[in-house]
């Protein structure tokens, strides 16, 4: 699916914060050292590696300077000069000749707009959309809102129904919060490796089926996951929204070189009696360059793996992408039975939704077992922390279930309608996911409308702390060190979206910030920041110095308002 720590790099398609223009459905992904291309009917995309160094929002650019009787920006700020000149010199760089910068400051108690530039103008907003989503689900399910994840036992069959619940015990920590990392899985594809959490994804799977156990079931002749709280579709990256997600439907493969010319060795979770995984991965010398090729899992017995690392290397984690979520979900439920001390007369092969009753027609005595998750807010976390475009997406669905309807687009619709009851001109933006995809459009007005109007309800907070936070944590962990301008002073959501044009160069269509700050002044500011259509050369440094102009405009902000 899709930007790391600069957060998300989007490709046309859809990538957590990082998109690149093409058709990323096939099923073949090469990783190269950092680089994932993706290989369908031809076309190669690449996916860029955004340079974590950029991220240093200190940082500053190497030419800033406005040529001679060049017009500055129409700025409309309350502050003082300085902090105009500074600005002006950012976003009046050459590079920005046939680009579009947006952005807005507010403060939340005085209701003072304190700066504002291309304010009613929409802009691509990459992943920044994920604020929309997770503040609409918030206002809508509420912060407290927890899956429950019901079993029922009829005619003999095991029947898991699927609640939405993105997690189902997998992330799970002792105290009750879900657990991620900075450069956590879902960004395996688009960076070629990823640092796993060290909770077990079969957590929930695992407890289920202790219940049923307890229950006095010892045999049964078949299990079906019942998914139909909301249409299955596609992401706009061609991942699946579903109602049923274990271990966010990908397979974590370890490949750890050797010595050059044998094989490397390879692991993998969750282990599935469903599947296993065939590696012709070899051990190459020192010099040469990752390449590895991880097909997705579309319900094949062997997922055979081959490529090259080098000798001397790290191991690297990598991902597979699962294609049939219930067929995945079922055979690691059989699995589980079975380790628990149940025996499945069938075997884990496609998932037989035939066998389900009709929908809704459970009855609480056939009940035998059932998982509760964390409070929303956990999930709100992951979500913007680590930019989980699975999760956003399927919080839109969520939305619209728990309002009775039983479709991604009802979830929209019911998304169209929060913002018009918070006071959002549903006119000066247009949302088309969850995720973030080049398809939305978000102006800074509308975006400062959102944070004001969260900032005075009672969920403020699980918002602000859902948020990478500069320095410390999620796609802003590398952003900042302490006693820099901002560390842990600055709340935001990242969003970055990238193409490879006609000339070969790199073509930025958007760079992004949204978010809170707490100045050094000690007063609340929302803020939004938008840098698109840049083109950025022929190299990773110009994605990187875009990033860093961005961050430099927020910690001018900090600093000076």
């Amino acid at each position: 699916m899709k930007d790391k720590n600069p957060d998300d790099s989007h490709i046309s398609g859809n990538h957590n914060d990082s998109v690149i223009n093409g058709d990323s459905s096939d099923n073949i992904i090469n990783i190269k050292s950092g680089i994932n291309i993706r290989i369908k009917s031809g076309l190669i995309v690449l996916i860029l590696l955004l340079i974590t160094a950029s991220l240093c929002c200190g940082c500053t650019q190497t030419d800033n300077n406005i040529s001679d009787g060049e017009d500055a920006p129409d700025l409309t700020m309350n502050s003082q000069e300085g902090f105009k000149e500074e600005i002006d010199a950012i976003i009046s760089d050459k590079r920005y000749d046939y680009s579009d910068w947006g952005f807005m400051a507010k403060d939340m108690n005085s209701g003072e707009v304190l700066v504002s530039h291309n304010a009613e103008q929409m802009f691509t907003p990459g992943s920044t959309t994920k604020v929309f989503t997770v503040t609409t689900a918030l206002d809508t399910l509420g912060p407290d809102y927890r899956f429950k994840t019901p079993v029922y036992y009829t005619e003999d069959n095991l029947i898991l129904v699927a609640s939405g619940d993105p997690a189902m015990g997998g992330r799970l920590l002792e105290d009750g919060t879900l657990e991620f990392t900075n450069e956590d899985h879902v960004d395996a594809g688009a960076f070629g490796s990823c640092i796993l959490t060290k909770s077990d994804p079969l957590a929930g799977l695992n407890l289920l089926s202790a219940q049923i156990y307890d229950s006095g079931i010892r045999t049964v002749d078949d299990v079906v996951i019942d998914t139909r709280l909301f249409k299955e579709e596609k992401e706009a990256d061609n991942g699946i929204i579903t109602p049923i997600i274990i271990n966010d439907n990908l397979i974590d493969i370890t490949v750890t070189p050797d010595k050059a010319g044998n094989p490397a060795a390879v692991d993998w979770r969750p282990k599935s009696s469903a599947y296993t995984v065939k590696s012709s991965i070899i051990t190459g010398d020192f010099c040469s360059q990752r390449d590895l090729v991880i097909p997705d899992y579309n319900g094949q017995k062997v997922i055979e793996i081959s490529g090259i690392i080098p000798e001397g290397s790290e191991s690297v984690n990598v991902t597979s992408n699962v294609n049939v979520p219930a067929q995945f979900a079922r055979g690691l439920f059989i699995d589980a039975l079975e380790r628990a001390g149940i025996t499945v007369k069938s075997s884990s092969d496609k998932n037989p939704a035939d066998k389900l009753p009709e929908k809704d027609s459970y009855d609480n005595s056939q009940k035998v077992a059932e998982l509760t998750s964390p409070p929303f807010s956990e999930y709100a976390k992951v979500t913007l922390k680590v930019s989980q475009n699975l999760y956003a997406n399927c919080i839109i669905s969520i939305i619209g279930a728990y309002e009775g309807y039983d479709s991604f687009d009802a979830g929209m619709i019911t998304e169209g309608e929060f913002l018009r009851n918070a006071g959002i001109n549903v006119r000066s933006l247009a949302l088309a996911d969850g995720e973030g995809s080049i398809n939305n459009r978000i102006s800074p007005e509308s975006a400062i409308g959102l944070l004001s109007y969260a900032y005075k309800q009672d969920y403020y907070k699980e918002l602000r702390d859902s948020m990478p936070l500069l320095g410390v944590d999620g796609t802003l962990a590398k952003g900042a060190e302490p006693g820099d301008p901002g560390y842990g002073k600055i709340s935001a959501k990242t969003g970055t979206s990238v193409t490879i044009i006609m000339t070969g160069d790199i073509f930025v269509y958007a760079r992004g910030l949204l978010g809170y700050m707490n100045t050094e002044d000690g007063n609340d500011i929302a803020f939004v920041i938008y840098a698109n259509n840049v083109p950025a050369g022929s190299d990773m440094q110009g994605i990187a110095d875009v990033v860093s102009d961005v961050n430099d405009v927020a910690v001018t902000m900090y600093s000076s308002l």
